[in-house]
């Protein structure tokens, strides 16, 4: 495969620099992003570079010199620009952190691509060869991006993560508009923004402890005190969740709910130091879910579903693959393990099957009304 060549981009770290070129991107109706970072030691991303494409050149904004984003944070609300990244998630979490501000409007162009039959989660790397033909090496991924100066092989890496992405965007989006689809890439994206954080994104984090539906009600509510406390702890550090108090630790302070500083040393992978500074504060918050009222513990989780239903679900997916084969796109996208799942329970105790959130808007005529009548017909 042939590498297509690029211009040397365009190296911005003066406040001056950037708002003049941030003149010169608002006269764009689209402008690619992505972003470097380093996050080994810490809780936040550590944002390192910022790359922008506007179709006429590739440019890297260096964010450690430069403390005045005012224009460019102005360009990344700008509701007449589209901001196209590639699997935008950590990207959303550098902007955030950095600008206090996320890009939009949005499209992800990995989302465009499951959309167009690509696949699954597909990289940037294997969508430049799917879509160009040209292949995009991955040399500097683990680089260490916060050293200075960047070396050339860095530059040139970083600024061919954005060089493609505004031709790769037209292609995909112009297939999407062919087929009536555009705006189910719209409505993806904008979930990406309207459910990023949130009010109760903390409170509610001790659902992804694995495990956590093996606890009773009372113990779900101690989980759900410690796992908030440990996320406060973590961003008020700026330290990875596991160095201030890890999963497995934190389901087993739930579970066995110690009383006193020699049972809590006792629980898997909690160290001295962790019981020393933070035991009593533990000790407290273990006391206080014990005295929650009933109306203030959070519900009882869904036990994984009995082997009885393995095989309507081998069913719905089935309909699913074919439904995603007859649509040319990843049947990832029309329903997950949880959306299946969740659709089941609802039905469970005689109840009248409901569709999830997660298969309402688009996916309600595309798919979701089709699994509530293939359940009303299985009689299930």
């Amino acid at each position: 495969m042939l590498t297509r060549q690029i211009d040397h981009p365009v190296y911005i770290e003066t406040n001056e620099e950037l708002a003049r070129f941030c003149e010169q991107w608002a006269k764009a109706s689209v402008l690619a992003l992505d972003t470097e970072f380093i996050r080994t030691d810490t809780f936040y991303p550590i944002g390192a570079l910022i790359q922008v494409s506007d179709s006429t050149g590739c440019f890297l904004i260096d964010p450690l010199p430069i403390d005045d984003f005012t224009a460019f944070k102005g360009l990344m609300t700008n509701p007449d620009i589209t901001k196209v990244l590639h699997s935008c998630s950590e990207d959303l979490e550098v902007f955030d952190r950095l600008l206090g501000v996320l890009p939009a409007p949005l499209i992800d162009t990995q989302i465009a691509a499951g959309m167009n039959g690509l696949g699954f989660s597909l990289g940037y790397q294997a969508m430049t060869e799917a879509l160009l033909q040209i292949h995009v090496a991955k040399g500097e991924t683990r680089s260490n991006w916060l050293q200075r100066p960047l070396t050339d092989s860095q530059i040139h890496y970083a600024a061919l993560d954005v060089a493609y992405l505004p031709e790769m965007y037209t292609m995909l989006t112009d297939s999407l508009i062919e087929n009536d689809r555009l705006p189910w890439l719209q409505e993806e994206c904008d979930k990406l923004i309207n459910n990023y954080g949130g009010p109760n994104a903390i409170r509610q984090h001790y659902l992804k402890v694995k495990s956590a539906w093996k606890l009773s009600q009372a113990q779900l509510g101690v989980l759900q005190l410690v796992i908030e406390w440990r996320e406060n702890k973590a961003r008020e550090r700026d330290r990875p969740r596991g160095r201030v108090l890890k999963d497995r630790s934190c389901f087993e302070i739930a579970r066995l709910q110690p009383n006193s500083i020699k049972a809590l040393s006792g629980i898997d992978e909690i160290g001295y130091k962790t019981v020393r500074n933070n035991g009593d504060d533990l000790l407290v918050l273990i006391k206080q879910g014990q005295e929650l009222d009933q109306s203030e513990l959070p519900p009882a989780l869904p036990k994984p579903l009995p082997p009885a239903n393995g095989t309507i679900m081998k069913r719905l997916k089935a309909h699913v693959a074919k439904r995603a084969e007859q649509l040319n796109m990843a049947p990832e996208l029309l329903a997950k393990k949880k959306d299946y799942e969740s659709l089941l329970r609802s039905g469970f105790h005689g109840s009248e099957y409901q569709l999830p959130e997660t298969l309402s808007g688009w996916r309600k005529k595309v798919i979701g009304d089709d699994l509530l009548a293939l359940l009303a017909k299985e009689g299930v």
